[in-house]
């Protein structure tokens, strides 16, 4: 199987879609699965913006993809979904609306459940396992949304929930893909990072950790055995149109099982058209 991973995108995500459609016909593939690392931009309604996505909204309408692609039917993002067989599979970010993703995920009793309106994206749940299946071939996913609170504050649904805690400790099964927006704790910088991610590291020694949030460039480390990789965050190298997207904001897993499996950055030369 072919598997599209992102990080931050926070609203580009009709570009996403649009990136993984022109992947499959320079390369003669087809995308199985898309993963994000959270901040997708999940924003139904722009009056609920959190000020951090209301500053860049104004002068970035894409903060706002969501509400205007995903949230209410539109043509163009209706004839880039029709090309792909593929969904979307994601974990919270720290900027999302959270009562609207709350809403949902208490509606959907599954591991993954729906947010747009043609259920092509979905929330992965905290701390509960993904399996994705094609043909013979099958990865099983463990999400971990939000980020970690550093110190004593007030209550904020940006942090990791005490119920999401409680699974993620209580988590028994193995996993292939461990999937984040934060990272584990000390691990890029000190004093930084989700102490449930380096638990689950530690006991679970997932084959990759793709995480997100910390605004680093493509690079590959290792926790252990795992191979931990941020892909970089979905941006231009420079504000005018005419730029490219930055090398390693689209990643590409082939996996057929533990063993045999890649990863590569996608050559994405001709992102200039978009």
């Amino acid at each position: 199987m072919i598997i599209a991973v992102f990080s931050d995108v926070h609203g580009k995500i009709l570009p996403c879609f649009k990136l993984c459609e022109r992947w499959e016909k320079e390369n003669d593939e087809k995308i199985d699965l898309i993963l994000q690392t959270g901040d997708l931009g999940i924003f139904p309604n722009p009056e609920r913006l959190d000020s951090a996505t209301k500053r860049h909204a104004r002068n970035d309408e894409e903060e706002l993809g969501f509400y205007y692609n995903f949230y209410q039917k539109q043509k163009r993002a209706e004839n880039v979904l029709k090309k792909l067989g593929c969904n979307l599979v994601f974990v919270r970010g720290n900027h999302e609306d959270h009562d609207f993703l709350d809403s949902l995920e208490v509606e959907h009793e599954g591991v993954i459940f729906p947010v747009d309106v043609y259920n092509r994206i979905f929330c992965l749940k905290s701390g509960l396992v993904y399996t994705f299946r094609k043909g013979s071939e099958e990865i099983r996913i463990l999400g971990i949304g939000r980020v970690s609170e550093r110190a004593k504050r007030k209550p904020d649904k940006k942090y990791i929930q005490e119920y999401e805690r409680h699974r993620i400790l209580s988590q028994k099964e193995g996993f292939d893909i461990l999937l984040t927006h934060d990272s584990a704790k000390d691990f890029v910088t000190k004093g930084f990072g989700a102490k449930e991610i380096r638990f689950v590291l530690e006991k679970f020694k997932p084959v990759y950790h793709f995480y997100g949030h910390t605004g680093e460039e493509f690079n590959v480390k290792h926790f252990g055995s795992t191979i931990v990789v941020k892909v970089s965050d979905l941006k231009w190298e420079k504000s005018d149109t005419g730029s490219v997207l930055k090398k390693g904001c689209m990643a590409i897993m082939h996996w057929e099982d533990r063993k045999m499996h890649s990863l590569e950055v996608a050559d994405i030369y001709w992102s200039r058209k978009y």
